[in-house]
């Protein structure tokens, strides 16, 4: 197991996005440790389309203009929490959006954070809210460094087969959007 460091962090988003898949995102809460694989992440390249929050440089997306390795929590509709991680050089606003992974360790905490029963143990992390909620990432994480003890991801060595690797359109993404047809979603097939 090995923490990805600073380096890994500096490359484009359209470049970098398929490397988290099988990557784990661990984060060490004052509950104790919760941890998932990484299955689906959409990448936004800054100035690219429309769609990406650090076009505009403001006090909420001032951590995507820091060279890669950084977290950008934000929130949607005055409710939902989401995680991205800041990426690419200093200057260039690329992040990748973590939207789904499997619960591995810390499964109890994810429960009792989610606060409401669940079918099946993926429930917890399928999808951008209920991975944040699930995992307590809340504002106190805005611009976290990726390599501290905190909130980090993790190389198990787990290779994904390419064939294994689907892509599409970014979800909910408003269609009149320039850019949102943009397939930059990345995703473990199975």
């Amino acid at each position: 197991m090995l923490k990805l460091c600073k380096t890994f962090y500096q490359e484009p988003a359209r470049e970098i996005a398929k490397d988290f898949l099988g990557k784990y995102l661990v984060f060490n809460s004052p509950e104790g440790k919760i941890s998932g694989k990484i299955i689906d992440v959409e990448a936004y390249p800054a100035f690219l389309d429309d769609v990406s929050h650090g076009n505009k440089r403001t006090k909420r997306t001032e951590i995507m203009y820091k060279e890669g390795g950084y977290v950008y929590v934000y929130i949607i509709y005055g409710v939902h929490h989401q995680f991205a991680v800041v990426v690419n050089k200093k200057e260039i606003p690329d992040v990748i959006f973590i939207r789904a992974v499997v619960p591995d360790e810390g499964i109890d905490i994810m429960k009792k954070n989610f606060g409401k029963p669940i079918r099946k143990v993926i429930d917890l992390t399928k999808s951008p809210g209920n991975l944040c909620k699930s995992f307590g990432v809340d504002m106190k994480l805005y611009g976290a460094d990726l390599t501290g003890d905190t909130i980090f991801i993790e190389d198990k060595g787990i290779k994904i087969n390419p064939k294994e690797i689907l892509f599409g359109r970014r979800i909910g993404i408003n269609q009149k959007i320039g850019g949102s047809e943009n397939k930059f979603r990345f995703f473990i097939k199975s």
